[in-house]
Order: C-alpha cells, then sequence, then structure tokens
C-alpha cells in the first residue's frame, strides 16, 4: 500500500467525521508518521531496553542495535566490517496475528502453527477415494429409493 492509497483508505472510512477533506487527512497521516519516526530518532537504545511504541490490538514497533560484523566481499572474498546500525522491528499483536491467521474462519485463541499441526492429526473425511477430497467431483444426488 502506497501512501496516497492509505491516505484515501483513511479519509473513505465511515469512521472519521464527514466534514475533513482529504487535504486535512493527509496531513494527520503524515503528523502520525513524523512523530513516531522522531520518537525513534530522538530516544537511545540501552543495554537493557529500546525505544518501544505499543498500539493496542495492532502491535509494537521497537528501536534495536545491531552489533557490528564482519561479512566477505562477494567479488573479492575480502573481510569487510559492517559497522553498529540502529533498526526498527515489528512484532504484531495477538489480535492482528489472529485476524492474519484466520483464513475466513472464526477467530479462536490458538496461533497459526497450532491450527496447522492440528489439520495435521485430523482424519479424512471420505476414506472412499484416494484421491484428495480437493480433486474429487461432488458425488451426483442419489434417488430417494436407492438410499440405504
Amino acid at each position: 500500500m502506497t501512501k496516497a492509497e492509505l491516505i484515501e483508505r483513511v479519509y473513505g472510512g465511515k469512521y472519521l467525521p464527514r466534514d475533513l477533506t482529504k487535504k486535512t487527512v493527509a496531513r494527520i497521516v503524515n503528523a502520525v508518521f513524523t512523530e513516531m519516526g522522531d520518537y525513534f530518532i530522538r530516544t537511545r537504545v540501552s543495554r537493557n531496553q529500546g525505544a518501544r511504541l505499543t498500539y493496542p490490538g495492532f502491535g509494537t514497533f521497537s528501536k534495536r542495535r545491531r552489533p557490528p560484523r564482519m561479512v566477505k566481499n562477494p567479488q573479492t572474498g575480502a573481510p569487510i566490517t559492517i559497522p553498529q546500525q540502529e533498526t526498527i522491528i515489528f512484532s504484531p499483536g495477538q489480535e492482528l496475528r489472529s485476524l492474519l491467521n484466520r483464513n475466513g474462519k472464526s477467530v479462536s485463541g490458538k496461533s497459526g502453527h497450532e491450527k496447522s499441526h492440528e489439520k495435521s492429526h485430523e482424519k479424512p473425511a471420505d476414506k472412499s477415494s484416494d484421491k484428495p477430497v480437493a480433486a474429487r467431483a461432488p458425488a451426483p444426488a442419489k434417488p430417494a429409493s436407492a438410499a440405504r
């Protein structure tokens, strides 16, 4: 999603007053991201903890320090030192994670990994054929007299 698309979606949302112009919405979006960026730029990363910005239900942005490291130049094989860097990581919140992993099903307390592990132990619904269930054509309707 681009910045313009985000502004358009926020502007078209039903949760804002109708009297806001698109230009005003753009200023609000810009102000939010500018303030987030300024917060992470101003805040120092300590050994114990870095800057954190938490938005309940969505997730947490955290500022982390990457230590310096040695790598090899792929063309020459010469060692290169990459200096220490600060970066931002995002960790989705529980609500967002469950919405991402529900795949159209109701939200449960289980993570996507637990769901996929659970599915691998389910018994097939129909053992009448070795074909995968999705590849089988629907069975033709049987007349009432042929029912068992």
